[in-house]
């Protein structure tokens, strides 16, 4: 007997993507088959998963006849709260997801066991906990300011194989933990015999492992079932191709109406804040002069890709997200001042600041010029950067406040800080420029000229 395990991973609200994946699966998927999917399919760049925090983003995935849904980064970014409440609709697994506390998630099942053609499957699932060279926690730093945290996966695993040892046929990992760090899980759990991976995004199909890109290729297990064993004939990826889709697109259509109603209500702002991601523009001033003056810092610092365009009212949640998709975190973080010059220096460079601005939770489409608060006055040429008045000394440790796209050395290498000894707001940027829209004083100031030609 044949049975299909059909995976997914990485969607990150790419519909157009489901719509294609919804039509296969209702063509194609059978009783016995599974449907997988291995995380990181809500982002909170969708107005459909912003609105309700993943449950219509949910409904509809659940259209597409998914068996269960593995946590990836992406989910534990909308927090416990809504973590809770899609763990108690929808079925969702993890084996190694907490509160910051260390203690299990109500209802948060950490595997199953599901029974398809006479034969039982453990599936167990693993959200990101390891970092660069295998650093433990590295992405606890950001979990713990939704209240959650991942733990160990190798131990996470190991307590989930001796606690079902003996009650299953054939074992699954949905791991959205990377390649690098899946390839050490499969040498350490040789007994598991099936991997299927994501969260790196690359392309990839091994002797028992497969992963599929970022929301670009359907993964397919062919197993063979017979009374004595299971055997896995064949792993491929399908790339679907573009058909058109009434009953999905009717059910989409409907969510997204519903969503931009829910996040369309009028937010008050006091004025349109201009914008240009190549020179300094009074949106990033505004949102430099937010930072300076609402955390503890000696400057701030901005790329303009954190915006797409100019803020123009009538302001919503639902413009907001569309000016500033991002999912970066208001940040501090020293920095020596000849690392900022480095920077500086850069954001000067036409080649460098009109590339793709690339990275992790950057969700723009350019990397653009850097800009600063108020209290910065600087020059390309003659060059000066002056901090309150004074030329920056270049062995100095500054306090600067950015986001964590800035602080990981993204498109600004120089400026790459550990996350050790640096802070997070519990907050993205278009929450922070939201807080201060009828703030005068900072309309006031986003009008100071920082850079002097």
């Amino acid at each position: 007997m044949k049975l299909n395990i059909y995976h997914t991973n990485d969607i990150h609200s790419n519909y157009n993507f489901l719509q294609n994946v919804h039509r296969y699966m209702h063509a194609n998927k059978k009783e016995n088959d599974f449907y997988f999917d291995i995380g990181d399919y809500n982002d909170i760049k969708s107005i459909v998963v912003e609105s309700d925090k993943g449950e219509s983003a949910m409904d509809l995935f659940m259209d597409c006849k998914l068996d269960l849904m593995a946590i990836g980064n992406n989910e534990i970014d909308l927090g416990y709260k809504n973590i809770v409440n899609l763990v108690n609709k929808f079925p969702i697994l993890s084996s190694n997801l907490t509160d910051a506390d260390d203690e299990e998630i109500p209802n948060l099942c950490k595997s199953v066991i599901l029974e398809k053609a006479g034969k039982r499957f453990l599936i167990m699932s693993v959200a990101p906990y390891f970092g660069y060279k295998f650093s433990p926690g590295k992405y606890n730093k950001f979990f713990t300011l939704g209240n959650l945290k991942t733990q160990d996966p190798i131990i996470a695993i190991e307590n989930e194989l001796e606690k079902h040892k003996g009650e299953y046929d054939f074992s699954i990992l949905l791991s959205h933990s990377g390649h690098i760090v899946d390839e050490k899980l499969m040498e350490i759990f040789e007994q598991i015999d099936l991997f299927l991976g994501a969260h790196t995004h690359i392309v990839t199909i091994g002797e028992k492992y497969s992963m599929c890109g970022k929301g670009e290729l359907l993964g397919k297990v062919e197993l063979y079932i017979d009374d004595n064993q299971i055997e896995i004939r064949e792993i491929s990826h399908i790339n679907l191709s573009d058909e058109v889709n009434p009953e999905f697109e009717m059910i989409y259509a409907e969510k997204l109406a519903r969503a931009g109603e829910i996040l369309s209500v009028e937010i008050e702002a006091l004025e349109d804040l201009d914008f240009n991601p190549y020179k300094e523009n009074r949106l990033i001033n505004f949102i430099c002069d937010a930072l300076y003056t609402s955390l503890d810092c000696d400057f701030a610092i901005m790329h303009n890709g954190i915006s797409e365009g100019s803020l123009i009212k009538p302001v919503s949640k639902k413009t907001l997200l569309e000016n500033m998709p991002s999912k970066l975190n208001p940040t501090v973080f020293p920095v020596l001042g000849i690392d900022i010059v480095e920077a500086v220096k850069q954001s000067f460079d036409e080649n460098i600041i009109r590339q793709y601005g690339f990275g992790a939770g950057f969700r723009g489409t350019k990397l653009g010029t850097l800009g600063f608060s108020y209290n910065v006055q600087l020059s390309e040429k003659p060059f000066y950067f002056r901090i309150n008045g004074e030329d920056i000394i270049l062995d100095k440790v500054y306090k600067v406040a950015g986001d964590d796209y800035l602080q990981r050395g993204t498109g600004y290498p120089s400026l790459r800080t550990p996350d050790e000894v640096s802070e997070f707001e519990n907050m993205y940027i278009r929450d922070l420029v939201k807080k201060n829209l009828m703030n005068s004083e900072i309309f006031e100031t986003s009008k100071i000229i920082r850079k002097r030609i």
